[in-house]
């Protein structure tokens, strides 16, 4: 059995190393926060070791990531996806019409049949990196990573899931919860089975969590941005196909995640720290405490302004 690498560091002003954990087909944020992190990846800021699909309700999600890797010229990109039928949603405006049409978007993976578990993919990837170094965002289910961290060991460490998580990850990013106050479960954590395991892993995670919450997208609107881009880019499918919020326009809570895991606080955010639990239901409660683990974003700025930044990032042809 191989053993962890021996710690390695990385120089100053490296990439961010980002694995991203998306369900995507539930709305077309997702595909937007995965054009935002390519572009940010092209201009030389992160690095994305892996892409993972976490729901189990529709099999066309890796291949729709497969295209988009493919179209900023990732199509290398490990992907892994979850299994079974229990958690997820079923909706199905663009993943298939993308992950089939092969011959238009270049790319050669179209179900989750055609890539290995995500915890495997997770595991391998987190094991080749050196220590606290990567990035999870995750703007989808919560049970894969609750897998994670119950991991085992394997051929790629021989730690189990929460002491890898301890030794690699140096922060979870999570779209999830609503702060300070969670009126009612949102989606993420609380909807389409998620439910049950989003408290024991939010409870259990080994290490620093920032919540980008319900309210920190809400009101970015994005999706016309796309409008010139050219007709073969699938995140401009994407938001064609689902109720047309290529025109219409759609909340960016995905890519507020993306944006913040890339680029921290910067001028666009401030952290208000403390502790979140989520209860049986999905539904995030707050404690505030400076010397907390756990933080949520607010903004600095405006609405506007974040729409641009991101909106300009999603229109970035790509340099490949």
């Amino acid at each position: 059995m191989a053993h962890i690498l021996s710690p390695m560091s990385l120089p100053t002003g490296s990439p961010v190393r980002v694995i991203l954990d998306t369900d995507m087909g539930s709305d077309c944020d997702d595909a937007g926060a995965m054009a935002v992190l390519h572009a940010l990846a092209d201009r030389g800021e992160a690095v994305i070791l892996a892409c993972i699909y976490s729901s189990e309700k529709n099999p066309f999600g890796p291949g729709c990531l497969a295209a988009i890797n493919q179209y900023y010229g990732r199509g290398e990109i490990p992907i892994g996806a979850a299994r079974g039928d229990e958690v997820g949603d079923p909706r199905n405006d663009f993943l298939e019409a993308i992950a089939c049409d092969t011959e238009r978007y270049g790319h050669r993976i179209r179900t989750r049949d055609d890539v290995p578990d995500q915890v495997e993919v997770y595991r391998r990837a987190l094991a080749s990196s050196p220590d606290r170094s990567v990035t999870i965002v995750s703007i989808g289910h919560t049970k894969g990573l609750l897998a994670l961290l119950q991991s085992g060991p394997c051929e790629f460490s021989p730690a189990d899931g929460s002491e890898l998580i301890a030794l690699k990850v140096k922060e979870w990013v999570v779209m999830g919860g609503a702060f300070p106050v969670e009126e009612r479960p949102g989606w993420n954590f609380g909807a389409n089975g998620a439910a049950r395991y989003s408290r024991s892993l939010v409870a259990e995670w080994p290490g620093a969590v920032v919540f980008s919450g319900y309210e920190a997208g809400s009101d970015i609107i994005t999706g016309p941005c796309l409008l010139g881009t050219p007709d073969d880019n699938p995140v401009k499918t994407a938001y064609r196909l689902w109720d047309n919020a290529l025109e219409n326009g759609r909340a960016s809570w995905d890519q507020t995640a993306v944006l913040y895991a890339v680029r921290g606080a910067a001028e666009d955010w401030e952290l208000c720290r403390g502790h979140c639990a989520v209860g049986d239901d999905g539904c995030s409660t707050w404690q505030a405490d400076e010397r907390g683990p756990h933080a949520y974003m607010v903004k600095r700025r405006s609405a506007e302004s974040l729409a641009r930044v991101i909106g300009d990032l999603m229109a970035m042809p790509p340099s490949r």
